[in-house]
């Protein structure tokens, strides 16, 4: 089996919301910083709302993405505000930087879009480029939407559904976790804090999603 992944269509999504950061980048970059962090990765960067915050935060960004589109759109923007982002279309499953180059990476509403295979293997890839002492904040689907039957989609293996409603996630893969997985796959990782949130409300649409968000240290080796 391969991870199957597959880009977001941009041009189905008309939202502000993926321009504007979320809550939760304001206080990991309050973090970093007082860390003394610099180097960071926005993994999954879609149109660079979190790149151009960390940027004018005064990071050394790089961004990547699997959407050439949405690489273009933030390189046009990064131009234009004169910020220095590095940014690159690729995989998350094969990530084209060299090893323990990060001090600290972060994946919002990212890395679940693939198979099981796929983020076994795009975790694998955080670990190689990410420091030791490094830190990482990302998000994955939680299993705990399930509750009641797994959801109305076509099933590409037991943690993976294949998004079937109309919209740029339409045809894309989605990988769910639950706690036991966390720890499996985190295990490289001091977890720092683990929360399993419950969305009823989510771009100002009715929403009952539950998300992992996940914040942890690579252990020093």
């Amino acid at each position: 089996m391969t991870s199957g992944n597959k880009a977001w269509d941009w041009s189905k999504s008309d939202s502000e919301h993926w321009l504007v950061p979320s809550e939760e980048s304001y206080f990991i970059l309050n973090r970093w910083k007082n860390e003394g962090f610099s180097t960071f990765l926005d993994l999954g960067c879609g149109l660079g709302r979190h790149s151009i915050q960390f940027a004018k935060a005064g990071f050394d960004v790089y961004a990547s993405d699997l959407s050439r589109q949405a690489i273009e759109a933030l390189a046009s923007k990064a131009e234009e505000e004169r910020l220095n982002i590095r940014t690159t279309c690729c995989d998350m499953v094969s990530l084209p930087y060299g090893d323990a180059f990060f001090d600290c990476m972060l994946a919002y509403h990212v890395i679940s879009h693939t198979n099981t295979e796929g983020i076994i293997r795009t975790i694998a890839e955080i670990s190689r480029i990410v420091k030791s002492g490094g830190e990482i904040f990302l998000t994955l689907c939680s299993k705990s939407s399930w509750v009641g039957g797994k959801p109305n989609s076509p099933l590409v293996d037991d943690n993976t559904i294949i998004k079937s409603e109309e919209g740029p996630e339409k045809g894309i893969p989605h990988f769910f976790a639950d706690d036991k997985m966390i720890r499996l796959l985190f295990r490289e990782y001091d977890l720092l804090h683990v929360r399993n949130i419950h969305e009823t409300v989510y771009d100002n649409i009715e929403s009952d999603t539950w998300h992992f968000y996940i914040h942890g240290k690579k252990n020093k080796a």
